[in-house]
């Protein structure tokens, strides 16, 4: 994972703490857990989330602070924020077609965020779209790809928390 979206994230979290509001990490996923889980959903992970599997396993922020306030990852212990089971569960209940991944949601569970790994680029990164499960189908490409989702997300955290407020143009 890039160098500054790994200092980003220990910002957002420090500033978190300092405020004593949520900040979850589950914890470094270990390759063989990431290789078990590319198996299980029958794809292979682009190399930023891989590395956010790796470093952080997955990552929760207040829902009123961000678009996106659940990075699913390997988190067996959350059934809510596991990609296996979140996706698993997305397939078999709202037809979520099999390239793509439940990686983030937004507005309280209500907005998934999918790597659309049927997209993916040469180096393996794919991009982010918005998956409205109410209307069951997607709704536009929202990111790049994961990192650039993590990015965008936490820089406006960042922000939001540095300012006491919404962040100014």
């Amino acid at each position: 994972m890039q160098s500054d979206i790994v200092d980003l994230i220990e910002r957002v979290r420090r500033r978190l703490a300092d405020i004593e509001r949520r900040c979850v990490i589950a914890g470094p996923a270990a390759e063989d857990a990431v290789a078990a889980a590319e198996e299980r959903l029958g794809t292979s992970f682009p190399p930023s989330y891989r590395e956010f599997l790796r470093r952080y396993g997955a990552m929760g922020i207040p829902a009123d602070l961000a678009v996106v306030h659940d990075f699913c990852g390997l988190a067996a212990d959350d059934p809510a924020t596991d990609v296996v089971s979140t996706t698993l569960s997305a397939r078999a209940a709202n037809q979520l077609a099999d390239h793509l991944i439940v990686v983030g949601k937004g507005a309280n569970a209500a907005e998934w965020f999918c790597l659309d790994t049927g997209r993916a680029e040469d180096g393996g990164e794919c991009p982010v779209l918005l998956f409205d499960p109410a209307a069951n189908q997607i709704d536009q490409i929202f990111y790049d790809d994961f990192g650039a989702m993590v990015r965008e997300v936490l820089e406006f955290v960042d922000d939001t928390l540095r300012n006491d407020g919404p962040p100014r143009d």
